[in-house]
């Protein structure tokens, strides 16, 4: 069995990440706006062409075709490249690409939306209720966009990568609650990676399973039926395992080029996603004069890895001398420790994010990406990344009475958290705040729940998502 299938069925006991139904009405108070959420949601094929690459700010040689070393990133919906002659390297979805004329490798990215995120200030009633002077929200939410923060980020590297290898059959797998799930598959319809409205549009296989705690969403389920060719559902991610296990027996011997996407959307190639993320911030924070120096620490749920790992690796990139605080969504036995991660004595999203940071780390300095450190252990020294595989209880999804109360009070100031990710991260937050540890420190928390009401939207975007499968 090759590398990234062995990865697969590994990744595969994290099984993917969660979603709530939750919608609140939304106000906002914010340091940069986005213009009124309440206009009617944007075209899901409509790409930001000419978008530029926040990360070039810090690292020009990345955009420069004239650059003696490193990776060249294309925009391949703005440029157009002709990559047919390219000569690929890796596995599709993880791979590099190169041009013999050029001699450098190349990464296509794709820009899905367009970079308006707020940076919210909380009202002082709420920064006093938590211990905390100085705090700002990174809000990667948006009502109107369907592709928009984490997921779309990930995807704006791993989409393109799929469609520059050929690919034209994936499998990928989660809980049927999963982000992952939902997000991938309207996005392997919709999501314009050319220009010209050309999304993906491979056929699609979803290796899925219920989320224990979590309720039984029929709807979802369904309008993940009608955006795949296959929906394989399983009782439990052993089963789930077995199920993915026939599923690359049986694409091995297809003759179609075929991709299996990791739980999440999560492998080395989209960390790139939120170390632009960390660049957007970073103009963002400069633009808005809210502080006069970085945050001096990051709060953000983990669950697949690449998020943190992006966070991570970007604020290493930008020399900032800040602490992110990976809060895990869940924890799981001994023996799903072992077989995913190989390090059972590790809380299993710590050993997840530990597992593929050393992947992360070992690829991009293959490519001699700028800003990356030499190792894995000196990207996730103490003083850098704190993981909190505490507060994820009392279950996958499920949350107290005091985290409803915030959620509620939150949702009234425009920040909008789910049970599974955001409200423990949150929890978080409000715990080191409580015991004193964030007094007199910059604190950023980072919102990664997009709050874009499929449910409500679904006709349109299956519409779209019909049209877009006729091409």
């Amino acid at each position: 069995m090759d590398c990234s299938r062995r990865h697969i069925l590994q990744g595969i006991m994290l099984g993917g990440a969660g979603l709530g139904a939750i919608c609140f009405s939304q106000s906002r108070t914010v340091l940069q706006t986005t213009g009124a959420e309440t206009s009617p949601p944007a075209s899901p094929l409509q790409a930001p062409q000419r978008q530029s690459l926040a990360l070039a700010r810090f690292a020009p040689a990345l955009v420069d075709p004239d650059a003696a070393q490193g990776p060249l990133i294309v925009n391949a919906v703005a440029e157009k490249v002709a990559h047919d002659g390219y000569v690929r390297q890796g596995e599709p979805g993880d791979a590099v690409f190169h041009d013999p004329a050029r001699g450098r490798p190349i990464l296509p990215w794709a820009p899905l939306f367009p970079r308006n995120p707020d940076i919210l200030q909380l009202p002082a009633r709420i920064n006093r209720q938590i211990g905390c002077d100085r705090l700002l929200v990174m809000n990667e939410s948006s009502a109107r966009q369907p592709f928009y923060g984490n997921k779309a980020r990930k995807y704006e590297f791993l989409l393109p990568n799929l469609h520059w290898s050929g690919v034209r059959r994936v499998a990928t797998v989660g809980a049927v609650s999963s982000n992952h799930a939902l997000h991938f598959a309207l996005a392997n319809r919709l999501a314009d990676l050319t220009g010209t409205g050309q999304p993906l549009n491979s056929d699609l296989d979803l290796l899925l399973f219920e989320a224990p705690g979590m309720p039984n969403d029929d709807q979802r389920l369904g309008l993940l039926r009608l955006l795949s060719q296959r929906v394989v559902l399983a009782s439990n991610t052993f089963g789930l395992a077995g199920e993915a296990a026939c599923e690359m027996a049986k694409q091995k011997l297809t003759p179609q080029a075929e991709a299996l996407v990791p739980p999440g959307g999560s492998n080395a190639l989209s960390v790139l996603g939120h170390m632009n993320a960390i660049a957007d911030f970073a103009l963002l924070l400069e633009a808005s004069k809210a502080w006069d120096a970085p945050p001096d620490m990051i709060f953000v749920a983990m669950g697949s890895g690449s998020t943190v790992l992006g966070l991570l690796l970007g604020v290493y990139l930008l020399g900032w001398p800040t602490q992110i605080v990976g809060v895990a969504d869940q924890d799981r036995s001994y023996l799903s420790r072992l077989v995913a991660n190989q390090q059972p004595s590790i809380p299993f999203v710590e050993g997840n994010v530990t597992r593929l940071a050393g992947r992360a780390v070992a690829w991009l300095n293959a490519l001699g990406f700028p800003g990356v450190p030499a190792s894995a252990e000196r990207l996730l020294r103490r003083e850098a990344f704190l993981p909190d595989s505490q507060h994820w209880s009392p279950g996958y999804g499920l949350i107290s009475a005091e985290d409803a109360a915030w959620r509620d009070e939150l949702a009234g100031e425009g920040l909008k958290l789910d049970p599974v990710f955001t409200l423990k991260a949150w929890r978080s937050l409000a715990a080191f705040g409580k015991s004193g540890a964030l007094r007199d420190k910059r604190v950023v928390f980072w919102n990664t729940y997009h709050s874009y009401d499929y449910a409500a939207h679904a006709r349109s975007l299956l519409s779209a998502s019909a049209a877009s499968h006729a091409l």
